[in-house]
């Protein structure tokens, strides 16, 4: 993963404004326990600024290259395999908010798990 600072622009501070809790392009499934969420991105195409309020993992189906933009304008580009993927963890009051964008030239298909209770305390994912 590379990281940068860059600017954001006001466009991008006018989408955060009204950023929501929608953390993927299509609620596939949701239960008492979790909701899970499918992104499918083309390259170029971006996942709006949303919030994770809940601890998740998100799981890479299709090999590719991305880059999220913070709240604090700082850029995060990453680089995917199929089949990796990543947990997160927050405190009771922390949140995250970030967009996602494709960079690669390939599509980029996700697969999100929300969990709507808290995972235990020091989880890590694998690796």
């Amino acid at each position: 993963m590379a990281q940068s600072d860059a600017g954001m622009s006001q466009a991008c501070r006018d989408e955060i404004v009204n950023v929501n809790t929608r953390v993927g392009q299509t609620l596939v499934s949701e239960t008492d326990i979790a909701r899970v969420w499918h992104i499918n991105l083309e390259p170029g195409e971006r996942l709006g600024f949303h919030r994770h309020e809940l601890d998740y993992c998100w799981i890479a189906l299709t090999a590719g290259r991305s880059r999220s933009m913070y709240l604090d304008g700082s850029t995060v580009d990453t680089e995917y395999i199929p089949g990796d993927c990543k947990v997160f963890s927050f405190a009771e009051d922390e949140t995250m908010v970030h967009d996602l964008t494709n960079i690669g030239n390939t599509s980029l298909a996700f697969t999100t798990i929300e969990f709507k209770a808290a995972l235990k305390p020091g989880l890590k994912a694998p690796g």
